[in-house]
């Protein structure tokens, strides 16, 4: 998925970085001008990388990174002098100017992490649920001559047909 936002105070920073990274074949969901439009974008994402200058039009990339701490990888891209300014050990850090190479790889590297950290971010199933899928699988498999895999495969349909989860689709078929 497409989790990118750059994000520069001034207009052609921010279309110069984002059409160098869209040459580069990344991808850019957002160009933001505001630390509050990279809130909202981010926010709308779930996670994301962002790209941005040491400060926005209303606050310093430092403050926004403290504000979605968990949520989004920063990639600060300024002058050495500004750069040194930033105490935050979370924001990675590239000096202007840059090359298109060195910005492509540190950016993949970024949604690398960031995709990762999402995984891990995804609830995984109870060992009660997962019984209880495993019992309406038997029963299904016993009941209607399903394979696993038709079994499996029936349950998704109808949790999604019933808009529940799978475990409780699950429960629903055991207790009929």
């Amino acid at each position: 998925m497409i989790r990118t936002v750059v994000a520069f105070e001034k207009d052609e920073s921010r279309d110069k970085i984002a059409d160098m990274l869209e040459r580069s074949g990344v991808t850019v969901r957002f160009r933001c001008r505001s630390g509050a439009e990279v809130l909202r974008a981010v926010k709308t994402m779930g996670s994301g990388v962002v790209i941005c200058g040491h400060k926005l039009a209303d606050m310093p990339a430092e403050h926004l990174a403290h504000d979605l701490r968990g949520q989004a990888k920063f990639l600060v891209l300024a002058k050495q002098s500004q750069l040194e300014l930033l105490s935050d050990p979370d924001i990675f850090k590239l000096q202007i100017p840059i090359s298109a190479a060195e910005l492509r790889g540190s950016v993949n590297i970024l949604i690398q992490l960031d995709e990762i950290a999402s995984r891990d971010q995804i609830p995984q199933r109870s060992e009660e649920e997962l019984h209880v899928i495993a019992k309406a699988k038997e029963l299904l498999m016993e009941s209607r001559g399903f394979t696993e895999a038709q079994a499996h495969k029936y349950l998704q349909k109808r949790s999604m047909e019933t808009g529940t989860k799978l475990a409780e689709t699950a429960r629903q078929i055991l207790e009929l």
